[in-house]
């Protein structure tokens, strides 16, 4: 037999439920929005991240082409200059209507971020550096520089174009090189020149 007791004592437990309910049902509302806040947060971090990164790249390129000096020093090598890059959409369309390489070569190599002209110290002999520069030097930067490299030293020693001969050299530049990259580099025999702060530390070529 229920009695007004218990009947008062029922209610104020469902009473007391749907309080609880009603509370768990607004945190977990607010904890979502608090959730979506910090992912809007963490996406806006990796934006300004890639956008710096990628300023950051730009200002790099710009210094290399302006300082072909740093390459001349780090790698052991004078008479270091810039090859413009109108030098190399010539020879490249040329090699390409030659047969020396092909379309999809072409438009690798013209991406390459600078190229320069250069002779070692200790014997003259004429190199063509391939450069491709990162703020941080990961893989694809150092098999993009090896591939672009293997394509103009095609054009170079079947083409033989005017102001350019001996080897194609690929070269990475960054502040930075991540230690998977380092080791693939050594095994590409792409050379790595660390530009910071104006120091430089290389290994030449050999």
């Amino acid at each position: 037999m229920t009695t007004p007791a218990n009947r008062n004592w029922e209610e104020e437990m469902a009473a007391m439920r749907a309080a609880r309910a009603a509370r768990d049902a607004r945190w977990d509302k607010e904890m979502a929005a608090i959730q979506a806040g910090i992912a809007k947060i963490k996406e806006l971090q990796g934006r300004t991240s890639r956008d710096t990164s990628t300023l950051v790249g730009w200002e790099l390129v710009i210094y290399c082409e302006r300082h072909p000096e740093i390459f001349a020093d780090a790698l052991g090598l004078d008479d270091a200059e810039l090859i413009p890059k109108r030098e190399i959409l010539r020879v490249s369309s040329v090699a390409r209507m030659a047969g020396v390489i092909t379309d999809d070569q072409r438009r690798s190599l013209i991406r390459a971020d600078a190229f320069f002209y250069a002779r070692r110290e200790a014997d003259h002999q004429p190199f063509c550096l391939v450069v491709e520069a990162s703020f941080r030097v990961d893989d694809d930067d150092v098999e993009r520089a090896a591939g672009r490299a293997e394509i103009l030293d095609a054009i170079i020693k079947k083409y033989q174009p005017r102001n350019l001969n001996g080897d194609a050299i690929p070269v990475v530049a960054g502040m930075d090189i991540a230690s998977g990259a380092w080791f693939r580099a050594r095994n590409f025999n792409v050379k790595y020149v660390e530009v910071q702060n104006g120091r430089l530390l290389t290994n030449p070529p050999e």
